[in-house]
């Protein structure tokens, strides 16, 4: 019925669509839409924060640990470090906590240089996760000529938010803190939509020209996983879809109480 439901939602939405729904108490999910794999957007920070947390926890990088803003790091659109002057010190918690809190670009192509492109990725494939890649930092011009792109996966993603909740991925305690920080995120305009002030959700929210991503975790008393991406789409047409698909999926989860 809810697939149905989420189907119907999308059916006069144009371009690639995927949503991937769980209620984590049931184990029941439906998946929708005529795509997985998407180009990726900010929804890749989630893949850089899971990196982080994989050097901190084996000892290659320390949280604390001091990065100077250099000019050449500023990348344009969301964030506060562009509109800083360079010379300033940043810890990589800090960092961590702009690119996910207030979506900045900056932090974002810092920890990527920090952490290594290919470190990034040979996590995600030990991990299990193979179609959610990082392959470039953000306003890379000359890669993105080549066609060079980040790509995420509505279902991996939906497995990489189950693992954090079962505290199952790096370790527990890395995932209890990755959700913390999700819980910052402060761009609410999909998933938290119709939500009270007093829902915690933990999400990562990605945007660009014709791409749009939610992806998280809505703890209500039936807490649920709601992973939705969208490219080559009318973002606006698309944001109104997915909010109403959250509300939705919630309706659905209080089936069970």
């Amino acid at each position: 019925m809810l697939s149905k439901q989420i189907e119907d939602r999308i059916s006069n939405i144009q371009g690639d669509i995927g949503i991937y729904y769980r209620d984590i108490k049931s184990g029941e999910y439906a998946v929708a839409g005529n795509k997985d794999v998407f180009i990726a957007a900010g929804i890749s920070k989630l893949y850089v924060l899971i990196e982080t947390f994989n050097q901190i926890n084996n000892g290659k990088l320390n949280k604390d640990f001091k990065y100077k803003l250099k000019k050449k790091d500023k990348a344009p659109s969301i964030g506060a470090l562009m509109h800083l002057n360079e010379g300033k010190e940043f810890t990589v918690e800090e960092l961590y906590r702009l690119m996910i809190a207030i979506s900045d670009n900056t932090a974002f192509n810092i920890l990527v240089e920090i952490l290594g492109i290919d470190n990034i990725n040979n996590t995600m494939n030990n991990l299990g996760f193979y179609e959610s890649k990082v392959n470039r930092t953000f306003f890379d011009y000359d890669a993105m000529k080549k066609g060079i792109e980040n790509y995420t996966s509505v279902q991996e993603t939906g497995e990489i938010f189950l693992r954090l909740y079962n505290s199952q991925l790096i370790s527990k305690e890395s995932s209890i803190e990755i959700l913390e920080i999700l819980k910052l995120q402060q761009r609410g305009y999909i998933i938290p939509y119709y939500f009270g002030s007093n829902t915690v959700i933990a999400h990562q929210i990605g945007e660009d020209e014709g791409i749009i991503h939610d992806a998280g975790i809505v703890y209500t008393r039936n807490p649920f996983i709601l992973c939705m991406s969208g490219n080559d789409t009318d973002v606006r047409r698309a944001e109104s879809a997915m909010r109403d698909i959250a509300l939705l999926c919630y309706k659905n989860s209080i089936r069970y109480n």
